[in-house]
């Protein structure tokens, strides 16, 4: 079965930002709560969105978003949302911001606790509060798609919230708001936008539109990551990862994989996404060459590689990744337990293989390092 894709208006280039004060007219939207997080209110991002806002719309504000979207974050913009009487919500912040306001878009309309919409898409009714997801880094693509992970706290799995309702309205992606992410984030991001492209290409539901994307993500990441990370102030290079990150998040509308298994199942210790995921990634791939050889071949042909899982490592280790996870700091749990939920994760769902417990303790110990 194809899956039902569903993308956002989407304003691109830099100054895109002005475009926010009409998209919230356009959605009647005349009390907006900006979701965010401290760091984006300390280094000058937010006071761009209030300036795009001046004289347009009153808004309310909760920056108290953190690294990893939490369920105690979302409660807590809801409470704004009700007690500031808010009519519409405008992410501005990277995934866990984008992901957490997609939950409050749910809640503030629905009034069910969070934790009964987490891994039931069925509970989510089309009315949701308008949205629109202003990205401030180039990775996750959440900006463009119908899904967000939402942790039980900080130190656990993410769960999903998934619905084609929670698709941001619109999403306005300035490259100019990524401009002083730092190298380490920026390797991080830009290899998680990769993932997304890498995986939503090998999954299994047929769409060649959206694999033309995919492909077309892939060769931007190759082409321009290493500059974004060492020199942040090249535009090119940030025009083209936030690309690359947009096409991600319409490539993932057609599944994930092993990859999001295992970084899911590596999460439980509050690390960096982007990060599990790349690392995840090579072994998946090698595990993937002689079931689907010729589109691990398209993969490494847009990396402008021989071999795709060898050339992500090479990426890793160019921008500055750690090896593995021993080399991230991860501390390993129980390994049966590990692979047994990476085994059940919902991102086996539409992997072009199915790995088995063993399969994927294998790769976990690769991984681990």
């Amino acid at each position: 079965m194809n899956p039902f894709l569903q993308f956002p208006r989407i304003h691109f280039e830099y100054g895109a930002i002005a475009a926010l004060a009409e998209e919230l007219a356009v959605l009647g939207v005349t009390r907006p709560l900006i979701v965010t997080d401290r760091n984006l209110v300390a280094c000058g991002i937010f006071a761009k969105v209030r300036d795009a806002l001046a004289g347009a719309a009153s808004h309310a504000l909760c920056d108290e978003i953190p690294e990893n979207p939490t369920i105690a974050g979302v409660e807590r913009a809801v409470e704004i949302y009700r007690g500031q009487h808010c009519d519409g919500v405008v992410a501005l912040g990277g995934g866990s911001v984008i992901d957490s306001a997609k939950a409050v878009a749910v809640v503030a309309r629905q009034g069910q606790p969070v934790a009964h919409y987490l891994g039931h898409p069925e509970r989510i009714a089309p009315a949701v509060a308008p949205l629109v997801a202003i990205p401030t880094t180039a990775g996750t693509g959440s900006e463009a798609s119908r899904g967000a992970g939402i942790h039980p706290d900080a130190k656990s799995r993410g769960m999903s919230l998934g619905s084609v309702h929670i698709v941001p309205k619109a999403a306005i992606c300035d490259p100019e708001l990524t401009m002083t992410l730092p190298p380490r984030l920026t390797a991080g991001t830009g290899m998680d936008a990769l993932s997304h492209c890498v995986e939503g290409f090998l999954a299994t539901p047929l769409n060649p539109p959206t694999d033309a994307i995919a492909l077309d993500g892939v060769k931007r990441v190759f082409a321009h990551i290493e500059r974004a990370v060492s020199h942040g102030n090249d535009r090119d290079a940030r025009w083209q990862m936030m690309m690359a990150a947009l096409e991600g998040g319409m490539s993932l509308g057609k599944g994930l994989g092993a990859g999001h298994a295992l970084a899911n199942t590596f999460s439980d210790r509050g690390l960096h996404h982007g990060t599990l995921v790349t690392l995840a990634l090579p072994t998946v791939l090698r595990l993937l060459e002689r079931r689907v050889p010729e589109k691990i071949a398209a993969l490494a042909a847009a990396m402008g590689a021989k071999n795709a899982a060898d050339a992500i490592e090479t990426m890793n280790a160019r921008v500055g990744l750690p090896k593995n996870l021993r080399a991230l700091g991860y501390p390993a749990g129980d390994l049966d337990e590990m692979a047994q939920d990476a085994a059940q994760s919902w991102f086996n769902a539409r992997s072009p293989y199915r790995p088995n417990v063993e399969e994927y303790k294998a790769m976990i110990r690769t991984v681990l390092g």
